[in-house]
């Protein structure tokens, strides 16, 4: 943590003068007493900040499952007055919402629905007895019998089953909110301890050591070490709590480097993360670096000692010095391995110029440990949210961003085309006979033969593209700034592309694509999905393995010479 500069600076009192042990005792108790206060105020206040994290992430677990608890119930009702709309999809992915989080978050609701003698209904039961009575009365629904249906719910008492459940939620939620603000004033607390703490002994030490002219100049500098203490526990303090709202690396290294310029001023510094792959560490970020030698954009783990023994290393100049692989630079170099939660997140690397130079890196070693300790738990927090946030948007097997994430974005960017007078294309794709594929070649080869397919939609897309996994073997990619004709075109690559996967496998291997596009097809995003879905199937009725056209709207005009927009680039991609 903070690091005291202590000799030659503290003073004792009077009568310890001639006692040079108790003097000595003095000194180093202050000092341990003031680097345990302060360590154990910044574990404090991360152990609560880390239970903050892991309330949001509860919270909102039992909020998506509330919120799937009213979709099913609003399906149920809906279907028994009659309503057709709906999905049973919609019903399906409700109880799917809530039988994963069973276990793991709906149980907490038990000690909200059971009576104090322990009576009741647990959650799970609950939701089970829901789940029957519900599926009994969507038969009578499916059966014509809506007034039996409806007589049924009533008889069972489905709305004060639900109404329990609201209860227990609200009742749930209402004290996370008090859990959650417990856990921040004991950070606040926590904080205001530790400078309270650190001002008392700057009180002990000012009134307790008083004597000469020598001993005023040793308590000025004392003093001079303390503040300069505090500010850096303050800076620490700080950098942990926007470190906490860092969304990206990028954020974080801007954390990094303006703490690390304020907190060890006179020092370089480098930050090193691990790739995907993780098999070397690339260069993420660097400060203070220009006037050495270029760093080198990656590092092996078997280049550096620091990474091999898990420990902080220096490497120093002179030839019988030992020196990772890595380090061609002249200066000398404070290597410190970064690790949270059991797991090797990068290497953070700290450099020195000058003959001094080994003594200045060992003196700050103890501040630069805690300089990778918060940006290790940053790094962690970060690769957790990414992964939380793939989880929610991407396809698992091809890697292309998901249904809902297509609905959500389409949406915006038709309606941004609306407002600007641009246009918005859709391809919609769908792979030939790829029930007989999986059926003559096995599963195995029909997701590899996915994840082929959207790498080659991929590769024919511009950076602004959007392709997404629509559901089995169908795709739909939105490009943003393409008319009809341009579209057509990019389709005809796809299709060319996808085409060209049938040697790899020994099958053949096609698809079908229908293609639409506002303004000149459709005129929202609901409609221009469904209008290059019914260009797909006019496309596999047509004998599949080509690209279809959605009919542009009657009256629209899409030339720059007025004329209108034809079929004839749908009959040129399919020829």
């Amino acid at each position: 943590m903070a690091v005291i500069e202590h000799a030659n600076a503290t003073v004792v009192p009077r009568g310890w003068r001639g006692n040079a042990p108790q003097r000595f005792i003095a000194q180093v108790g202050l000092v341990v007493v003031m680097i345990t206060i302060v360590l154990s105020g910044f574990f404090y206040t991360n152990t609560h900040q880390q239970a903050l994290i892991d309330l949001r992430e509860g919270g909102r677990q039992m909020r998506i499952a509330q919120e799937a608890l009213m979709d099913a119930e609003t399906y149920v009702l809906n279907r028994a007055i009659g309503e057709r709309d709906s999905e049973y999809g919609e019903y399906s992915r409700a109880f799917e919402a809530l039988h994963s989080r069973r276990d793991s978050h709906l149980v907490r609701l038990d000690r909200f629905l059971k009576a104090p003698d322990g009576s009741g209904l647990s959650a799970d039961a609950t939701l089970k007895s829901l789940e029957t009575l519900w599926t009994d009365a969507l038969a009578l629904v499916r059966a014509g019998k809506l007034d039996e249906a409806q007589g049924f719910l009533r008889e069972r008492g489905s709305a004060a089953l639900v109404g329990k459940m609201r209860h227990a939620f609200e009742t749930f939620l209402a004290d996370w909110n008090t859990h959650f603000a417990d856990h921040e004033t004991r950070i606040e607390i926590g904080k205001s301890v530790v400078l309270l703490s650190q001002l008392l002994i700057a009180g002990v030490m000012i009134f307790a050591f008083r004597s000469g002219a020598r001993e005023a100049q040793a308590r000025a500098a004392a003093i001079l070490a303390m503040d300069a203490s505090r500010t850096q526990v303050g800076h620490l303090f700080e950098m942990t709590d926007m470190l906490q709202s860092a969304t990206d690396h990028h954020d974080a290294n801007a954390v990094l480097r303006a703490t690390a310029g304020e907190l060890i001023t006179g020092f370089g510094g480098a930050l090193y993360v691990f790739n995907n792959s993780r098999d070397r560490l690339v260069l993420s970020t660097s400060w203070a670096c220009e006037d050495g030698a270029p760093l080198p954009e990656s590092i092996t783990i078997n280049q550096c000692w620091a990474m091999k023994r898990g420990k902080p290393h220096i490497n120093r100049s002179g030839a019988k010095a030992l020196c990772c692989e890595h380090h061609a630079s002249g200066s000398a170099a404070l290597e410190i391995p970064m690790v949270a939660r059991g797991e090797n997140l990068g290497l953070l690397q700290i450099f020195a110029e000058g003959s001094d130079a080994e003594q200045r890196l060992a003196a700050i070693l103890p501040l630069s440990s805690a300089l990778g300790d918060a940006m290790s738990l940053a790094l962690s927090n970060i690769a957790l949210r990414e992964k939380l946030r793939n989880q929610a948007l991407r396809d698992p097997l091809t890697g292309l961003y998901n249904r809902r994430y297509m609905e959500d974005s389409l949406d915006r960017y038709v309606r941004l085309a609306e407002r600007e007078g641009r246009k918005v294309s859709v391809i919609m794709i769908d792979l030939d006979h790829f029930k007989r594929l999986n059926d003559e070649h096995g599963h195995a080869t029909g997701d590899a033969v996915l994840r082929e397919a959207a790498a080659a939609i991929i590769g024919a897309l511009r950076e602004t593209d959007v392709a997404c996994r629509y559901g089995g073997e169908e795709m739909i990619v939105f490009l943003p700034d393409c008319d009809l004709p341009d579209a057509a075109l990019k389709a005809e690559q796809i299709r060319a592309r996808i085409e060209d996967l049938s040697g790899a496998h020994g099958a053949k291997i096609s698809a079908s694509l229908g293609v639409s596009s506002v303004p000149s097809t459709s005129g929202n995003s609901a409609d221009l999905v469904k209008a290059a879905d019914t260009a797909l199937y006019r496309a596999k009725n047509n004998g599949r393995n080509q690209v279809a056209l959605a009919p542009v709207r009657t009256g629209w005009r899409d030339g720059t010479d007025g004329t209108a927009v034809q079929q004839a680039p749908l009959r040129a991609a399919a020829e």
